[in-house]
């Protein structure tokens, strides 16, 4: 995670001493400091209209704009304090994490060199620039800076986690699923601590274990390919702790003995591990990744029959959009309808929260049949996407979802996408039913559907044919 640098009043023995304009400043840099972002930005603003040309002021907006997610405007501040102080690398630095955001890549890579040249000594301006040469693919150069600032900072931990998922993005499990671990040391993740014993890694020789929740659903649904390889370790009871949308799902893992909702007090067993560890305990590389598909299903008994549509030959299952953070890895379903004019072709929409309103927005309910009222849980997903002939989706929960159940799938991937896509290759070794549709570059969804649009017809041609009497 890259931080941004701000300036911090000097101290003052009697601030009310000081013209207008520092007093002002320093009560919004203590707002800052203190997470106040509103009242933060509202003092920059003051402080600004006391004194217009205040570098620090502006770079300082510019921190607590970007921490708001107002992306463009911290850019525009970033650059009228550099006109100010141009020789400032904070800014500079600043103004790349800005850029990034925002997926103007190459300027936030000009903008991270400038900071780099101007002060050459500061291992997070070498982080901030290492990360914007991996988003652009150049992973030589990306990693030599991350291996520079983890040089001149001990216990650099942010930056020791990303050139661990840049080993992983490049397809070196074996030291990126290593070195994965430096995600405990990180502000946001800290290890949890149970009342018995961590795995070592042993044969179990018939004792319990439980494999304790972390990070989102998709990575959940992903990991649960190694809980078998736990009970081949001679595992007697398998306890799997997840949230509760994901309950039913895991259930039919084998492997799994039994279930425990996440926060709820966890049975007496005799040793524990983290489930995003198990890559790691088992030396999992490349060649031996577990991908057999499928691997987790609807549980036997669940009743949940897609809605029948007249005349529909074939039915193709709908995600455009997801969460923000991280990364806005969204698509419009603007780009979907494109696609609907095929007769024969019934679309399911799995689309969860707001967006699901697009339908209605864009007046596609007669395009799309809306499913979010018939799911409860990820379990109702699974039983409905087993009954497609193809899912298309963003980068989602539900992605990994279709791939776990061996449904086939077209991803629809960013520029930059997560690690577990890899670089250059529109296969997923995750799973063997996933075809990957690439940004060439960020933002660029239109590129993306110049491919998915002819291969969805051609891919309509051969199906509808191939189901002629």
């Amino acid at each position: 995670m890259n931080g941004d640098t701000n300036t911090q009043p000097a101290a003052q023995t009697d601030l009310s001493a000081q013209p207008a304009h520092i007093q002002m400043f320093a009560r919004a840099a203590d707002d800052h400091k203190k997470g106040r972002m509103d009242a933060a930005v509202a003092g920059y603003a003051e402080t600004l209209r006391l004194k217009p040309d205040f570098a620090d002021a502006l770079n300082n907006m510019g921190v607590a704009l970007r921490a708001q997610g107002k992306f463009e405007a911290a850019v525009a501040c970033y650059k009228r304090s550099l006109a100010l102080r141009p020789n400032n690398p904070g800014a500079w630095s600043n103004m790349g994490n800005a850029l990034r955001e925002v997926g103007r890549l190459e300027e936030a890579c000009v903008a991270h060199r400038k900071a780099v040249e101007l002060k050459g000594d500061a291992p997070e301006g070498i982080y901030n620039l290492g990360l914007v040469l991996r988003d652009l693919g150049k992973i030589r150069e990306a990693m030599d800076c991350f291996n520079r600032a983890i040089a001149m900072r001990d216990n650099y931990f942010d930056c020791l986690w990303d050139r661990a998922l840049t080993w992983l993005l490049i397809g070196d499990y074996k030291r990126g699923f290593d070195h994965y671990e430096w995600r405990w040391k990180l502000d946001r993740s800290p290890p949890r601590k149970f009342d018995m014993p961590v795995w070592d890694g042993k044969d179990l020789g018939g004792k319990s274990i439980l494999l304790h929740a972390e990070q989102g659903y998709g990575d959940m649904i992903e990991w649960a390919r190694f809980i078998p390889l736990v009970k081949q370790r001679g595992a007697g009871r398998v306890i799997v702790e997840c949230q509760t949308g994901l309950l039913r799902l895991l259930a039919t893992v084998d492997g799994v003995d039994e279930m425990l909702i996440k926060a709820q007090k966890p049975p007496k067993c005799d040793v524990y591990y983290p489930l995003l560890s198990l890559p790691k305990m088992f030396g999992v590389t490349m060649e031996t990744l577990p991908n057999t598909v499928p691997y987790l299903g609807p549980p036997e008994i669940h009743g949940k029959k897609l809605p029948a549509v007249n005349g529909a030959k074939l039915k193709v299952g709908i995600v455009w959009a997801g969460k923000t953070t991280p990364k806005d890895r969204s698509c419009g379903l603007e780009h979907f309808i494109e696609i609907m004019d095929m007769p024969g072709v019934a679309f399911y929409s799995f689309q969860k929260g707001g967006r699901k309103d697009d339908i209605v927005r864009l007046g596609a309910e007669t395009l799309i049949t809306d499913l979010d009222p018939l799911i409860e849980d990820f379990a109702d997903s699974a039983a409905f996407m087993s009954q497609l002939d193809l899912v298309i989706t963003i980068d989602s929960a539900p992605a990994h979802l279709a791939g776990a159940v061996g449904a086939k799938t077209w991803c629809l991937l960013i520029h930059n996408a997560d690690w577990r896509w890899l670089l250059d290759r529109d296969d997923c070794p995750w799973y063997p039913t996933m075809r990957l549709f690439r940004q060439p570059r960020p933002g660029d969804w239109t590129a993306v559907w110049k491919q998915v649009t002819p291969a969805f017809r051609e891919w309509v041609a051969t199906e509808m044919a191939s189901r002629q009497p």
